[in-house]
């Protein structure tokens, strides 16, 4: 295929990008960003060193000055390297106020500690300085000609796919500082990708007919990554043109607007999460959708009430092609920004679309099909049913199979038994082929519904969303006494309950550990009634004492540990009886 045929794709389907009002960045040219920044090698044990000055570099000469290990331990930076803090720039261009959603009332009270941890170890983490979101807003508006958006489309043929990715470069993720996320960085690339039915269907244009989009996403893997094109979360404009829903700041995509609760777990600390994650279980009175959400909670918004670029829309797209064989892309795999050196990788600068930060090819990029876990997937329903005309085949094959080996075992048995009594141990010897022929018969059972399944049900009807393990969908808008309730309590309860805490364990001299210890039992039980989760608090709290109260029975008198233990197990089997039959 030639270069022309590669951009026609791309053209035809494009997306539509739709902003939050409020958003300071979009997509920018690469070349100009480069042309404005400087080069830092990073070096250990010491401050970044710059290679090269602003205004001498360009995209020809960027993997040159990366030198042999293409670039690693290097970043690019257009707000400079070294400094600690950068004077804020008055802007006159602010965007307007962001009605917040309460991203802590939204979720449990461990989740909210661990958020805290967060924003207090940014001031021992390397973090972007402050005013740097000012710089680059200022870079972008004089240099970078933001009223020109730029993609970097790159088409990728992988039989029985073709892949069209167009991959947008921000100049700065403001996510922190003007939306209340949880970090930020100078630079940032993100992705839309569009797969194309290959098997050489055309519509009535001539072109491959679009089956997947994928968006790019925080903390979604493989399947849920993609939706299908007739799925109705995704918005299609003009039939080929999907609709992504950019987050204000942190430029990850949206089927649908709206604000979304999601949680990150950044690598350094997945450990720990993964832990509170498993004592949850036990120790939160919490469904399990709200232990998977125990992280670093934030709330991305994605309302798509500003800024549009795309087909149909006032500003239209400049397209560039890419691939493995664009020096740029495939020779320099140092930072895209300033590189913060941050522990937990949040606010350093991204890599570009070829490479992760480590310099390792991304998957993305190296397998986009099995990325995004398509590679199980055909694109059509002749293609489907070619493949289980196949599968049908090997089934009734493995029936014939299976047929003469139930037989030839099921004779051997009747020989080996045969005037022998039941209790002679030849016979309790047999009991292994026995269950043998038990599982023989098991697959044949099975093998022999699906087949009568796939004669009796063509075409298969699938659900849109059935491939989905987790369905990312907006949150509902707090509202009421309840919702504003929740809100304050998430503000207020962390820092109080973590100081009753601290009372307890060191009480002080205005407040007793008595006093400290009915303080924080109170906030617990109020913590119940905000969540709506008062009795599970309760059969927590009843635990807990009744662990604290055998210990300290056992210390005095282990005789009374038996009475004790059965007394708090009657309380709990009531408690809990009382709550299935309040749920009925």
């Amino acid at each position: 295929m030639t270069t022309e045929d590669d951009l026609l794709l791309l053209r035809a389907y494009e997306p539509v990008l739709r902003f939050t009002a409020g958003e300071w960045f979009h997509p920018v040219s690469v070349d100009r960003y480069v042309s404005r920044a400087s080069l830092w090698r990073a070096e250990p044990g010491a401050g970044p060193v710059r290679v090269a000055a602003a205004g001498t570099l360009s995209l020809d000469t960027l993997a040159a000055a990366g030198g042999a290990e293409q670039g690693l331990r290097y970043s690019l930076s257009g707000i400079g390297g070294t400094e600690k803090h950068l004077a804020h720039v008055p802007l006159r261009e602010r965007p307007p106020h962001l009605a917040r959603a309460s991203r802590l009332a939204q979720v449990g009270l461990t989740a909210r500690l661990v958020d805290a941890m967060n924003r207090f170890s940014l001031l021992f983490r390397g973090s972007v300085p402050g005013g740097s979101a000012a710089q680059s807003f200022l870079l972008q508006r004089d240099h970078l000609e933001p009223h020109r958006p730029t993609y970097y489309g790159r088409v990728l043929r992988d039989d029985p796919w073709i892949v069209c990715q167009y991959w947008f470069f921000y100049s700065f993720n403001n996510w922190r500082s003007a939306f209340g996320g949880v970090n930020e960085h100078e630079a940032d690339w993100e992705q839309v990708t569009v797969y194309l039915d290959g098997t050489g269907v055309c519509d009535q244009d001539g072109l491959p007919p679009p089956r997947w989009v994928v968006f790019s996403a925080h903390e979604e893997v493989g399947d849920d990554l993609r939706r299908r094109w007739d799925d109705p979360d995704l918005t299609v404009a003009g039939h080929r043109h999907p609709v992504v829903f950019v987050g204000a700041g942190s430029h990850s995509g949206a089927y649908l607007p709206g604000d979304y609760l999601i949680t990150v777990r950044p690598p350094k600390l997945r450990g720990l999460v993964t832990a509170l994650r498993w004592s949850a279980r036990l120790l939160a009175p919490w469904s399990a959708e709200d232990r998977r959400m125990l992280g670093i909670p934030y709330v991305d918004y994605a309302r798509g009430d500003g800024r549009a670029i795309g087909p149909g829309q006032p500003q239209g797209w400049h397209p560039v092609l890419i691939g493995d064989d664009t020096p740029w892309v495939r020779d320099f795999r140092g930072l895209w920004g300033r590189d913060t050196r941050d522990r937990l990788g949040g606010e350093r600068g991204p890599a570009g679309p070829r490479y992760s930060r480590d310099g390792v090819v991304r998957q993305s990029w190296a397998d986009p099909v099995g990325w995004a876990g398509l590679a199980k997937v055909v694109p059509n329903q002749v293609a489907e049913r070619r493949l289980a005309e196949i599968r049908t085949r090997r089934n009734e094959e493995r029936l014939a199979g299976l047929d003469r080996e139930i037989d030839a075992l099921r004779h051997d048995l009747a020989v080996a038994a045969a005037g022998l009594p039941a209790a002679a141990p030849e016979v309790r010897a047999l009991a292994g082929g026995e269950q043998r022929l038990l599982d023989l018969r098991m697959e044949r059972t099975r093998l022999a519904d699906e087949q009568r399944r796939m004669a009796t049900v063509w075409p298969v009807a699938h659900d849109p969303h059935a491939h989905l393990l987790h369905r990312r969908l907006p949150m509902e808008p707090a509202t009421g006494f309840l919702g504003r309730a929740r809100s304050w309590w998430a503000v207020l309860s962390t820092p109080l309950i973590l100081w009753a805490v601290g009372a307890v364990v060191s009480p002080l001299p205005i407040a007793g550990k008595q006093t400290a210890l009915v303080l924080l039992l109170v906030l617990l039980i109020v913590e119940g009634l905000v969540r709506g989760k008062l009795l599970a608090v309760l059969l927590r709290l009843l635990l807990a004492g009744a662990v604290a109260a055998s210990l300290v029975v056992l210390w005095f008198d282990g005789r009374y540990v038996v009475n004790f233990a059965f007394f708090t197990a009657a309380v709990l089997v009531l408690l809990v009886n009382i709550r299935e039959a309040w749920r009925r």
